[in-house]
């Protein structure tokens, strides 16, 4: 990783929590060859990607996880049927019917391959990474997105329903689609993040990262 940009990037856009990287280790080898703290105890997604930004570095399994997006979401555990079929989503009270529900369901783009682990902690300290998280206040956010369009042109798929935020937007969204996500958060990750009100979210598939650091830069940095 180039640590002088990210730690550019971090300061340019005023961000109060660092940059956060997030690597899937699809293979228990994997996990065993990561230099990351191994975590005792259970929190959820978002809780990692929060003590990530403060500078703490985990590597986590499912049985890690204090909730069921993070491993449903990421490939470490199997997806119920009662999520495929939004159940659980219409009987949460937070969708009117159940095709509501399913299609809710439908768009959370969980990652189908199986995967061990993750190793979350400060993009400026990883060897490498498949997804960036930054956390922030909508002007750093509307920075990023600016980098982007310097870069790549106009975002095409923008995808969130206010759930899911960490697990589904965050990290899963840009990984399947390959570009980036915005995030409006949610009750859980903002409790679980400590996340000021005006606190949007940006998920971004490692392969983008540099090109919208490029773009802010050049744009921001004086």
């Amino acid at each position: 990783m180039n640590k002088e940009t990210i730690l550019k990037v971090q300061d340019c856009l005023g961000l109060e929590r660092q940059i956060v990287g997030v690597r899937f280790l699809v293979y228990e080898k994997d996990f065993e060859n990561s230099p990351a703290e191994e975590f005792n105890g259970k929190i959820r997604l978002c809780g990692f990607i929060s003590k990530a930004g403060k500078g703490r570095k985990f590597k986590v399994t499912k049985e890690n996880f204090g909730c069921s997006g993070g491993p449903t979401q990421t490939g470490m555990s199997v997806v119920s049927e009662g999520f495929k079929s939004g159940q659980v989503h219409k009987y949460s009270g937070l969708y009117s019917d159940l095709a509501i529900a399913r299609n809710i369901s439908d768009s959370l783009m969980r990652i189908p391959q199986k995967i061990y682990g993750l190793e979350i902690m400060p993009l400026s300290e990883m060897d490498d990474a498949d997804v960036v998280v930054v956390i922030g206040f909508a002007e750093s956010i509307m920075k990023l997105v600016q980098g982007y369009t310097y870069s790549y042109g106009v975002p095409q798929n923008y995808i969130s329903v206010g759930n899911a935020a960490a697990c589904s937007d965050m990290v899963s969204k840009p990984f399947m689609k390959n570009d980036i996500n915005l995030s409006f958060m949610c009750c859980g990750a903002r409790t679980s993040t400590l996340s000021d009100h005006g606190e949007l979210g940006m998920g971004i598939p490692m392969n983008k990262f540099y090109g919208i650091a490029d773009g802010v830069l050049a744009i921001y940095s004086k």
